[in-house]
């Protein structure tokens, strides 16, 4: 299990979402001065880091971290109607995710999804709300 191989996981479950659900992902963190998004909710896949433990001297535990954030332009709609939307596209994006817990069988114990405080952010000079989900990646790695 690689950050390549848990990523392509995440991204395919994401895509699973558009157009219902999301209008884009974005595989990898965009410039946000520069960068435009093409369509409403975006998401976007980026790795944050690790977390090792070190279980005995047969097997590791390994915690790959992503975040996906989502993102909704403030500007096409009313404040109040962004948050009760982006609710919404928090809750499928994390019942995705609790529906496939270890990610189609590659992870070990099961994945968790943790949903964080949204914000409302800058994004080429337009007010966008961003919500963020922390998805922990758990796989124990043998030693022998």
């Amino acid at each position: 299990m690689s950050w390549v191989s848990i990523r392509a996981k995440v991204n395919t479950l994401l895509n699973t979402l558009v157009p219902a659900t999301l209008g884009l992902v974005l595989n990898g963190e965009q410039f946000q001065e520069k960068d435009e998004i093409s369509a409403w909710p975006a998401a976007e896949i980026v790795r944050l880091g690790t977390e090792p433990t070190y279980l005995d001297n047969r097997s590791d535990l390994q915690v790959y971290l992503f975040e996906i954030r989502l993102y909704q332009q403030l500007q096409a709609m009313q404040t109040a109607s962004v948050e009760t939307s982006m609710d919404a596209v928090v809750d499928t994006v994390m019942t995705t995710f609790l529906n496939d817990i270890h990610l189609t069988g590659s992870l070990e114990p099961r994945m968790q999804p943790i949903a964080g405080t949204p914000s409302v952010i800058s994004w080429n000079g337009q007010s966008v709300r961003r919500d963020i989900i922390t998805l922990r990646c758990p796989k124990i790695t043998s030693m022998t």
